[in-house]
This record gives structure tokens, sequence and C-alpha cells, in this order.
């Protein structure tokens, strides 16, 4: 061998193995994982449990007990256990098929993971969509081993944990010639079955084509939206995933393996990011969740003792119906929502006349506001209890009830009123988290998102707006709201809600800096988290992939590009300024709204923009609205739209851009490197229950 001919082939095996770096360091949209504990998911829709894919990469099974197992994966000659160096991807950006990418000298493996129901089921196709036929369901480990160099290389691969059928080794070794390439597939039942059955004749290629086009008939019925920005598309699908996966039986959880049952205040988002997505089959199994939550005195409640869910379930109910145009189901259900008003009417009326809460929700324990003493009256319960009533009445117009209508809407003005009354008490600018000014701000920053409770140009508003941005805990960290139960938190999902009053305030700039910051906070797989300790990019107890992080990722970024605003439809309310330059395009087909379904699709062109709109009315808009910058000019007016010009943002914002003043402010280098984490001193308890 020449020495030119061996330094070809250490060249080549040199960009074999730093070429995927390279690539991840020059398109940070496709390869950035904000998080140590990076955990993906794979699983099938509505199953009541998914595998869990650790920030090793290890496959978490159960065994004969129910126990988890830990699957291992090691590779290379000396058999080196896959681990975070290794970064997991997503097959086409956000299909539940995970890649993993490693090298060992000239040998690069790739693996493959995905799950499918088990092949002994009789119908394959109806247990995709459900588990027909038994929980259980089988993971797949497909590896390509690849030797890039120009010589012989040796190869293995072993699996370890897990049960292996009896007699069969999951041991492989290779000699390979320059260029060979082979391929191993191991299969993993979830659950242990009887005889350890391994499979073995079944159709890697075959599975993963049955997965991948099953998966893109569900989302590919729904709605579509394409931006800019890869990383902000390929989340919008994969946050639907995540809900479709979480789901049990469709019931809406927010995690596998933490928050494994129904939370309605999660739910109820969930729910809405589904219905939005025009995925109406699960929205519509989803939704009946919430009717059987009702207690004998009207109240909904899923957590014991936690009065937002009461106001959250009318809502949920009634924006159902916003969107579906459902009437007979409105009516159905409408009993449900009257009975949960009458109990908030009760309610607030218990307390003494002369109290200074008068008026307001008796005093209750709180999770998010970390208030667990049950001796504040929490401001969120009041707010959510207000939009129930709001919501009822609004039901009750719709369905001819006129008289219950006016009695629930002066109700609601005597409501008002007190919850008027106790911020005077406070003595504050704004809403507090508690009238006693005690607590973290949580359902309190939920005043215009996701009903309009009070005005847009209300100063209490605005002034809560500024004060979880620039004061409370010292202000937001990394784009997102502080949480002050433990030291060094944010929280990204909670932080949504104000973001959401920003953006119907008008504040577009701010809007687009969160939206980033929001999608820095994921994983390369779109896992978003609940909670994170910025300071070791940790998520508080491995509380991810969560769903309600996703769904309010769905929200946020749909709700930029369209927003229903009472009787008007306002389209591109805040998007960044370069997504609208010349060359790119913004594509939305087949959003439900309160109208009717919307397709949009707005072009930049060398002088302005052209918009194509494409409306299937149930119920025409009073407006419609296009917002766009100054310097992005409508090129051909679109009958029936108004533009409101608004004004140049001031800074570019994507994620590149995020990604480099995350690593300024946690002092690391260009390539991301970081000190070594280590695990919070303390375990956060229910930290958003």
């Amino acid at each position: 061998m020449t020495e030119s001919t061996k330094l070809a082939g250490v060249l080549g095996a040199w960009l074999t193995c730093v070429m995927p770096a390279l690539t991840g360091l020059l398109g940070a949209e496709e390869s950035f994982d904000y998080f140590q504990n990076s955990w993906s998911l794979i699983g099938l829709k509505d199953y009541a449990q998914a595998t869990r894919v650790t920030p090793e990469n290890e496959l978490l099974v159960k065994n004969a007990d129910g126990k988890d197992v830990k699957v291992r994966i090691c590779y290379g000659r000396q058999l080196s256990p896959l681990s975070r160096t290794q970064t997991k991807r997503l097959l086409d950006g956000w299909l539940p098929v995970i890649l993993i990418t490693s090298q060992d000298e000239s040998v690069r493996y790739d693996f493959t993971l995905w799950a499918t129901p088990l092949p002994t089921v009789r119908d394959w196709q109806r247990a995709f969509d459900g588990p027909s036929e038994g929980e259980n369901f089988l993971n797949w480990v497909r590896v390509k081993v690849t030797n890039a160099g120009d010589a012989t290389a040796d190869a293995k691969l072993k699996i370890e944990g897990g049960s292996p059928a009896p007699g069969r080794s999951r041991d492989f070794a290779w000699s390979l010639a320059p260029g060979q390439s082979v391929e191993a597939v191991v299969r993993l039942p979830f659950s242990s079955l009887e005889g350890d059955p391994d499979f073995a004749g079944e159709d890697a290629a075959l599975w993963l084509d049955r997965t991948v086009r099953y998966w893109r008939g569900v989302l590919g019925r729904g709605t579509q939206i394409e931006v800019p920005c890869r990383k902000a598309t390929e989340a919008y699908p994969a946050s639907h995933v995540c809900q479709l996966i979480n789901a049990d039986h469709g019931e809406l959880h927010p995690g596998e393996g933490f928050y494994d049952q129904f939370y309605i205040r999660d739910a109820a988002y969930q729910l809405m990011s589904l219905e939005e997505a025009g995925l109406s089959d699960a929205a519509r199994t989803a939704v009946a969740g919430f009717l059987s939550r009702q207690r004998p005195d009207g109240r909904f409640e899923s957590q014991k003792g936690q009065l937002d869910a009461n106001g959250q379930a009318c809502w949920a109910l009634w924006q159902y119906y916003r969107v579906t145009g459902d009437r007979p189901w409105l009516t159905a259900v409408y009993p449900q929502m009257r009975r949960a008003a009458d109990w908030t009417m009760q309610a607030r009326r218990q307390g003494p006349a002369d109290s200074p809460f008068a008026g307001v929700l008796p005093n209750a324990l709180a999770d998010g506001e970390y208030l667990w003493g049950g001796k504040h009256h929490i401001v969120g319960y009041d707010f959510w209890n207000l939009r129930g009533l709001l919501c009822t009445a609004e039901a009750a117009r719709v369905l001819g009830r006129t008289q219950e209508a006016q009695e629930l809407t002066h109700e609601a003005e005597l409501y008002r009123a007190a919850i008027d009354a106790a911020w005077a008490g406070t003595g504050l600018a704004h809403f507090p988290p508690s009238w006693e000014k005690e607590g973290t701000h949580w359902g309190n920053t939920e005043t215009l998102w996701p009903t309009e409770l009070f005005d847009r140009d209300d100063k209490r508003v605005a002034a809560l707006i500024q004060a979880v941005r620039n004061d409370h805990g010292g202000g937001f960290v990394e784009g997102t709201i502080r949480w002050l139960g433990q030291p060094d938190a944010i929280h990204p999902y909670m932080s949504a809600y104000t973001t959401m009053a920003s953006l119907l305030c008008g504040d577009h700039q701010e809007v687009v800096e969160d939206f980033y910051w929001y999608l820095l906070h994921s994983t390369a797989t779109h896992a978003f988290p609940e909670g994170i300790f910025y300071q070791k990019r940790l998520a508080w107890s491995d509380t991810i992939p969560h769903a309600l992080g996703a769904s309010n990722y769905a929200l946020l970024l749909r709700h930029m590009l369209v927003h229903e605003r009472s009787a008007e439809l306002h389209l591109l309310m805040a998007v960044p300024d370069w997504w609208l330059s010349e060359g790119q395009v913004i594509r939305v087909e087949r959003a439900p709204t309160h109208f009717g379904p919307v397709s949009l699709r707005v072009a930049g062109t060398a002088t302005g923009v052209e918009v194509r709109f494409d409306p299937r009315w149930r119920e025409p808009p009073r407006r419609i609205v296009l917002h766009l910058p100054e310097s992005r000019p409508l090129a051909v007016a679109v009958t029936g739209m108004d533009v409101a010009v608004r004004s140049q943002q001031k800074n570019r914002w994507d994620l590149p851009t995020v990604i480099r003043l995350y690593r300024e402010r946690a002092g690391l280098s260009a390539e991301g490197s970081s000190p070594t984490a280590m695990p919070p001193a303390t375990s956060p308890r229910n930290l958003s229950r």
C-alpha cells in the first residue's frame, strides 16, 4: 500500500467520523440538543405504555415482573456502550423512528429504533391505531455496519439486557472488507412474552415501512405547517406524535414513565393542539375524558383540592365546539357546563361578606404557584373559573338559552368586580400568584390566553408581563420565566402563557424571540421538557418528553400564523421578518379555525409578499387581517383581507442566534462543550401538578 493510499484511507475514515459532527455544527437546526438528560420515546398510538430511550441511548422495557429493564447497545471492537455522546435524531425529522450514528475507527454504525404491533396480531393495521389485541408491542433495533476505510476491519455488536430467546445470541462479529456493509436486527417485546420469542423471521424493512406509512397517514390527514425554519417545521408534527403516543386509549396524559395520568390543566391544552392540528378522531375521543371528571357537586376535578380544573374543563368543552361547530354535541354537554358554573357561583360566596377576599374562590392548595398549605387564595383559580363562566354563557347563547346566558353574563360581571376588588387590596400594579401576594407566577399569567379575560390594554396585564419578564426572581433567563419553587429553575411551557399575552398585545418581536428560546429548550428529537435546571441543562425529574410542553409549542406556532380574535381572523400576527424575505415560503394547509378550515401560502418576493388564501367557511369571520412588516408589502391585494402594517424587527431571531447567545451566557465553547452535569440536590415534588 502506498503512502498516498494510506493517507486517503485515513482521511476517508476521519471524514466519516467527524462529518456528522461538522454537519451538526454547520446545521444547528439538525443536531443541537440542549439537555444533558435527553430522553426520547418510541411507541404506538394510544397504548398504555411506550418505550423510553434514555440519555445513554438504552431502551427501557419490562421484565416478567413488570419492572423496568434497561437494554444496552454495545458496539465496536471494545464493545463500548452507546452513551450521551451520540445524538438521537428522528427519521424525516419527526417520525417516531430514532436514528443514532457512531464510529469506531473506519467502521460506521447506523442504528434505527422503532416500535410496531407484535407480528402475531391478527390485524396489524388496526393494532397500529390502538391496542386492539393487547398492550404489548415490539421494539426493533436495526444496525447497519459499514467499513468506510480501505483495509479490512473488525466490527462487533452486542445487545445486553431484556429477555433473549433461549439459545439465541445477541452477539455479532464481522470482518468487513473495504466498503462492505452488513446489517443486524434485534427484536424486543416491550413486556416479556412466554417463551421469549425473538420473531427472527420477521422482515425489518417491511415493518419499518408499515410504521412510516402509518404515521405519515395519520399526520398527513391533519393540518400541515411549513415555515422557513427546518426545526420549527419538524417540531410541529413531532409534537402531535408525542400527544398520540402519550395518550392511553385516547385519554390524554402528559408523560410516559412520569405523570402518566389525566390532568385537566394539561389535557385542555393538549386537546386544543389536536383540534387545531386537524386530528379530529383523536380529539373526539379525548374530549370525552373531561366529562367523566365531574363531581356530584358539579365541580370538574382531576387533582384533589385544586380548583382551576373546573374552569379549564368548561373552556375545553366550549373550545371543542368552536372548532368543530358540532351543535348537537354542545347541546349534550351543556348541562355539565352549567353545573360547573353553578358550583363556581356557590363556591365564591362561601366567605364572609366583609372579607378582603369576598366574592373570590376560597383558599386552596396550588402546586404550580408552589403554595401547598392550602392557606392562600389562588389568582389563577379565579381567572379560570371566570373564564368557565364566560364560556358557559356563550354556550347558552348559541343554544338559544337567552335567559341563562344573561344570568351567567351578569354573574361573570359580579365575579370580575370581586377580582378587581381583591387586586386593589394587594396594592400591586399587576396580578400576583395569590391574593396574599405569595407564590411563584403560574395561572395568574393566563390573562389573555387562551381567551381574553381582560382588555389587551389593561395596565395590569402589561404590568404583569413586565414583572415576570424583568423582575420575577431576577427576570427571564434564556428567554424563559423563572419558577421559584427550586433554585435555578426555569419553566418553558409555563412561560408560553406570557408569550401568548405578548402576542395578543401586538409585541411581535418579543414573541419571535421567545419562540426561538422555546425551540432551544428541546432535544434533537424535538422533545420538550416540563421545567429546567438551566445551570445544569437538566429537565427536572427526567420529565421529558413532556406532552404539554409539546402541545404549547404547537399552539404557539399555530397562533403566530393563524389566530382567532373574537369574530376576527388574524394572519401572521408574529413571525420573524426573515421568514418573509425573498425566496421564503410559509405554508398552512387545512387548519381548522372557529370559522372553518383555512389554507394559507405566503411567498417572499423581491418587492414584498404574495399571498394565496383558501378558506372553507362554516361561518365567515367579520374581518380578516394580515399582519406584515412595513418593508414587505402585499404584492397583490386579496379580496376581503385587510393589511395591518407593523414595525420592522430590530434583531434577527433564529435558532443559530439563540444557540450562540446561550453558549455565551453559559460560558460554553462554540462546539458546545460544558461542565459535567450533576443531578439536582433535591428532586422537585410534583413540580407542575
